[in-house]
C-alpha cells in the first residue's frame, strides 16, 4: 500500500511544473497525501510504513531548516524579516508533531 502511494504521490509532483514551487514546497505536498493517507488508515502505527513515513518526516524537516537558513542569509524588509520568523516556528511546530507521532 505504500509503495502505491509513494509511486503516485512522486508521479504526481514529478508532472506539476517545476517552476511553481521549490523542493521543500514538493516535499511538504508529498507530506501533505502521506498524513492523509495515514489518518485514512493505510498504515498501523508501529508498522514498517509507519517507519518510512517517520524517516520521510525527518528527511522534510532537514529540507525546510536547511531552505529557511538560505532564506534568512537575505533580508529584504521587515516582512522578509516576519516571515523569517514565521518559518522557523513552523520548523519547531512540525519537528515537535513528528517528535510526539514517533512516540506513539
Amino acid at each position: 500500500m505504500l509503495k502505491s502511494i509513494l509511486a503516485a504521490s512522486f508521479i504526481s509532483l514529478s508532472t506539476a511544473p517545476a517552476a511553481f514551487a521549490g523542493q521543500a514546497a514538493d516535499l511538504a505536498r508529498l507530506e501533505r497525501h502521506l498524513a492523509a493517507a495515514e489518518r485514512q488508515g493505510a498504515w498501523a502505527q508501529g508498522s514498517a510504513a509507519d517507519r518510512a513515513e517517520d524517516r520521510f518526516d525527518r528527511y522534510e524537516d532537514k529540507i525546510d531548516r536547511r531552505e529557511n537558513r538560505r532564506d534568512e542569509r537575505v533580508d529584504h524588509g521587515w516582512r522578509d524579516v516576519r516571515e523569517d520568523y514565521l518559518d522557523r516556528r513552523e520548523d519547531i511546530r512540525d519537528s515537535r508533531e513528528n517528535r510526539r507521532d514517533r512516540r506513539r
